[in-house]
């Protein structure tokens, strides 16, 4: 992907940032070891932090986050290695890395959240594994952090930033229909659904702190009018 010189004080470039960087090497750990074990120890694997609606209904609410490690198909390894590289920079150069390590838990705990809750009535043996709720909720992020940044998609499609997240919202959607996945694919437009609530405004948890506490304070103390008054008083020494 090739970047247009953008708005002040955003950085594009092909280097990861530090938390990308993590996520890149957790997640191609995590699939070397499941690729090169064997049948018994990948089974031990799956069941120890893999996800399944029945694993939920089971009590087993860590593996909704430690699910997301791991990835058993080279394509969609490739697929998140791909997207870590092209736009998940680009968000923790903005955001900073506290701020983008929340986006990344609370969309990888809704996606996956969503996907197990569907999969309880459509199939409640389905696997629920890798960052791809995250991955799909970033590109939506992108879309709206950089509605106007425009892009060219392999150097070889320009479009803008908002563009590119609705046509991949698009592709998704197709891809879902056409493969019936009901599971992995209510998960995944969860998750981008969270990122457009979380930064397009709506979504301001610091603010609504802020007002909250105006709000007693106003209730436990009693607002006297100051200031200067309308008769101005003359004292004679």
């Amino acid at each position: 992907m090739t970047y247009f010189p953008g708005r002040r004080g955003v950085s594009h470039g092909s280097r990861l940032s530090p938390a990308a960087a993590w996520l890149v090497g957790l997640e191609l750990g995590f699939f070397l070891l499941y690729a090169f074990a064997g049948d018994t120890s990948r089974q031990r694997l799956e069941d120890w932090i893999g996800l399944t609606p029945r694993a939920l209904l089971g009590g087993h609410l860590w593996k909704l986050f430690t699910t997301t490690l791991l990835t058993t198909r080279p394509l969609s390894l490739f697929f998140d290695i791909l997207m870590l590289w092209m736009f998940v920079p680009v968000l923790e150069h903005f955001w900073g890395t506290r701020r983008f390590v929340v986006f990344v838990i609370a969309t990888s705990f809704v996606g996956n959240l969503v996907s197990a809750l569907v999969g309880v009535a459509v199939n409640p043996a389905a696997r629920i594994q890798g960052l791809s709720p995250f991955i799909y909720a970033s590109i939506a992020a992108y879309g709206v952090v950089f509605a106007r940044q425009p892009v060219q998609f392999f150097g070889v499609f320009p479009m803008r930033g908002r563009t590119l997240a609705i046509g991949m919202a698009i592709f998704l959607f197709a891809f879902i229909l056409m493969e019936r996945n009901w599971v992995d694919g209510s998960g995944f437009f969860a998750a981008m659904g969270l990122a457009w609530v979380m930064t397009s405004g709506i979504f301001q948890p610091n603010v609504w702190w802020l007002r909250f506490r105006r709000w007693r304070i106003r209730r436990k103390y009693t607002v006297i009018d100051g200031g200067a008054s309308r008769e101005r008083k003359r004292w004679m020494n």
